[in-house]
């Protein structure tokens, strides 16, 4: 049996920006019937069967990774990179959305059930892990106690870790967290903590509404391989398309070794370049998310928002910069912050550098006067 692992390695209030995580929290807390706490906590829970989990016979059971408020699938890029690089099998690696605001019904913990439901048929394993970070913990609590997963609940249990063993603020990404989930999910320390790139991966994920995980139709999405020092394009795109229903723009064969733009457009939203660092191997949880502007910010010269999803900035612990200067909006000692707005005076386009403790993204300044709005994500 899994023996319970308490650790206090609180994360990121919110990975996105703050500005839109107080609907999400409300929603989440609604759902769950009671206000939650944020607390540094990872969740697992074992389902199907009341037996132990079995690792002897299914070494790799299906692992499902379950988001917070505020957060979503593509949050756990960096721990899936991370398992898969120790040895644990792609096709057992799971990150699911959580739909809000409600439609129809929707109920996370229902939805959870369902997503074990149909991870179980698909991989034809017997048990599974779920690994839940926030309040996305309390949803896997809630599934395995009393929710429709309960019938089919093993146990669950918590990690985290005591005090004098702080994990900084950045649960997705620190590798201290993930050494803490490999253990719990395999029984031993994993082999590294590197992420070993993959020679020619292969991307693709989901275009969803603001404000919801909700796909987006519609919207065509253009992407180039730039110059890492400027971020100026390299030629023809190397990959468009127009998402469907379903909201994917993909897949796309990519290379290890190169940054991207990706370009999103689509009607009564502004045109949105994405800027990524190389990634080093596949993943098909490359969400994004058409940006609107306000009238102020189209006065502006250029908008640039620095984004780092799976963890936030803190002055105190991150050597970070937009632009070659302090982050707009972060002062020291915030906490939560995982969102940096950079507003440039009007002037022709030029290069613009995100930096954060080693990653650096070069970006265009493209006109905000035209609608187009620039966003910097941060892999780490």
């Amino acid at each position: 049996m899994f023996a319970d692992r308490r650790l206090a390695a609180p994360p990121a209030a919110s990975p996105l920006a703050a500005a839109r995580a107080p609907a999400r929290r409300q929603w989440w807390r609604a759902a769950l019937e009671r206000p939650q706490r944020w607390f540094a906590m990872l969740a697992l829970a074992a389902f199907a069967g009341c037996a132990p989990l079995g690792l002897a016979s299914d070494p790799y059971p299906p692992v499902i990774f379950v988001h917070g408020p505020g957060d979503s699938a593509a949050s756990w890029q960096t721990m899936i990179w991370r398992f898969e690089s120790n040895g644990w099998p792609r096709q057992r690696l799971f990150a699911i959305d959580v739909p809000y605001p409600p439609a129809g019904g929707d109920d996370p913990m229902q939805h959870l059930s369902d997503e074990v439901d149909r991870v179980l048929a698909r991989t034809r394993a017997a048990k599974a892990l779920v690994v839940g970070s926030s309040s996305g913990g309390h949803v896997v609590r809630r599934a395995v106690k009393d929710g429709a997963a309960a019938k089919a609940a093993l146990r669950a249990a918590l990690v985290g870790g005591a005090r004098d063993d702080y994990v900084p603020r950045s649960p997705f990404n620190d590798s201290r967290v993930f050494e803490r989930t490999w253990q719990f999910a395999a029984g031993e320390p994993p082999r590294r903590l590197a992420i070993v790139a993959e020679s020619a991966p292969l991307l693709d994920g989901r275009i969803e509404q603001p404000g919801s995980h909700r796909p987006m139709a519609g919207v065509k999405v253009e992407v180039y391989e730039v110059v890492p020092r400027t971020g100026e394009r390299l030629g023809v795109p190397v990959h468009a398309g127009t998402t469907g229903a379903d909201g994917r723009w993909g897949p796309m064969a990519a290379r290890s070794d190169a940054p991207y733009e990706f370009v999103l457009a689509v009607p009564g939203f502004a045109v949105t370049h994405v800027y990524r660092s190389a990634f080093p191997r596949s993943s098909n949880i490359v969400g994004m998310q058409p940006m609107r502007l306000t009238a102020a910010e189209r006065a502006a010269g250029s908008v640039v928002v620095m984004s780092r999803p799976r963890g936030d900035f803190d002055p105190r612990r991150d050597r970070a910069s937009l632009d070659g200067a302090d982050l707009p909006g972060v002062p020291p000692g915030a906490i939560g912050i995982s969102e940096s707005k950079l507003l440039l005076p009007p002037g022709p386009v030029r290069t613009v550098i995100a930096e954060c403790d080693g990653e650096r993204i070069a970006a265009r300044s493209w006109p905000a006067s035209e609608n187009q709005a620039v966003v910097v994500e941060l892999h780490y």
